[in-house]
C-alpha cells in the first residue's frame, strides 16, 4: 500500500467514525451546549469541515473554487477555526444541521478526490502557501497525517458531549 494509499484510508476511516456519531445524535440537540463541557455539536462539526478544508485541501492543492462557490469558508474561518478559539458553539439559527452535514460531506468528497490526483513523491512536498506558518505541518505527507488524527481527536469531543446529552457510547463492530 502507498503512504497516499493509507492517507486516504485513514480519512475515510476517521469520517466514518464522525459519521457514526453523527447518525447517533438528533439534528435538534446538534445546537446544546451540555453541562460540563465547552462546545455543541453543531460547532464540532463546522470545525471538521473547516479543518478538513484547510489540512487535506488548501494546503496540498491550493484554494478549492468549488468550495469557495458553495460554502461561505471565509466566514465559516472566523466561526468554527478553533485555534485559539475560546467560543466553541454556534446558535440554533446559525445554519440547519442538515445543510451543515451536506457541506461536510461536500468538502470531504472533494478531499478525496483530490487525495486520488496525489502520489507518495507529491507528500514530500512543502504545503501550498498560506498565510501564516502551519500549526503541525511543513510538508503535505504532514498535514494529511495530521487531518485524520485531528478528525479523531474531535470524534472523542462529539463522543464527550453526546454523552453528556444522554445518549451513550456505541462500540462499533
Amino acid at each position: 500500500m502507498s503512504k497516499i494509499e493509507f492517507l486516504r484510508e485513514q480519512i475515510i476511516e476517521a469520517r466514518n467514525f464522525v459519521n457514526r456519531l453523527i447518525s447517533e445524535m438528533p439534528e435538534e440537540l446538534w445546537y446544546t451546549i451540555p453541562e460540563g463541557t465547552d462546545s455543541n455539536f453543531a460547532w464540532q462539526i463546522g470545525h471538521l469541515l473547516v479543518s478538513q478544508n484547510f489540512h487535506a485541501i488548501t494546503t496540498i492543492t491550493g484554494v478549492n473554487e468549488d468550495i469557495k462557490r458553495q460554502i461561505p469558508i471565509a466566514r465559516y474561518n472566523k466561526i468554527f477555526n478553533g485555534m485559539g478559539t475560546l467560543h466553541r458553539s454556534v446558535e440554533r439559527n446559525f445554519i440547519p444541521a442538515s445543510e451543515l452535514k451536506e457541506q461536510l460531506d461536500f468538502v470531504h468528497d472533494i478531499c478525496l478526490a483530490n487525495l486520488l490526483t496525489l502520489n507518495d513523491e507529491t507528500l514530500k512536498e512543502p504545503l501550498e502557501p498560506i498565510p501564516f506558518k502551519h500549526p503541525v505541518a511543513d510538508i503535505k505527507y504532514e498535514a494529511l497525517s495530521w487531518c485524520f488524527k485531528h478528525e479523531m481527536w474531535h470524534s472523542a469531543e462529539m463522543e464527550a458531549i453526546k454523552r453528556a446529552l444522554g445518549y451513550p457510547i456505541v462500540w462499533m463492530k
